[in-house]
């Protein structure tokens, strides 16, 4: 007999479990591990293009949904990590063909809150815990939001999980900026 089972475990992301199991089917078949990310999006040089963004972002495998705002330059992103990373789906965004031609280009910064980054201090550890993360380019503070945004290599498969972990490692309260 088959059963709908549904439950959410929080901790830096969403880790939902949905389906129907029968009493031989195992959970970690429907376990998605969905994110609700802002991601800093450079390169937006007009309204337009953050429709450009935006359908480019809506067409990747695992993004549930997405949100591009111009007047904040950020996208609100839904996606699955099973699926695709932060680092994969980063890199999306900075393949995405800019409307301005070929020598411009986006890209895409994952924001992390970290309440305490503003404290002596917090900056640079939280700077250097992230470097320490393979596939992790560049770190910017952005001490009065709070927040740190991440850039990624072209290349690897870093989740959002991995970069909160590492700044809890570094004694930093840190989550996923939705």
């Amino acid at each position: 007999m088959k059963q709908l089972i549904w439950g959410c475990l929080s901790s830096a992301i969403m880790v939902c479990v949905v389906g129907n199991l029968s009493a031989e089917e195992s959970p970690a078949a429907t376990t998605t591990a969905t994110v609700k990310g802002t991601f800093l999006i450079t390169g937006l040089h007009c309204p337009p293009c953050t429709t450009t963004v935006e359908q480019s972002i809506k067409s990747i495998k695992g993004v549930r949904s997405v949100k591009v705002d111009w007047a904040s330059k950020n996208a609100k992103v839904e996606f699955d990590e099973q699926q695709i990373s932060a680092q994969q789906l980063s890199s999306r965004i900075a393949t995405t063909p800019h409307m301005m031609g070929g020598n411009m280009k986006y890209g895409g910064w994952l924001a992390l809150k970290v309440p305490e980054i503003g404290a002596e201090g917090n900056a640079d550890k939280a700077k250097a815990a992230l470097a320490k993360v393979k596939g992790v380019s560049t770190v910017a503070v952005y001490a009065p939001q709070k927040s740190v945004g991440v850039s990624f290599t072209g290349q690897g498969n870093v989740t959002s999980a991995q970069l909160v972990d590492a700044l809890k490692e570094a004694g930093l309260d840190a989550s996923i900026l939705p």
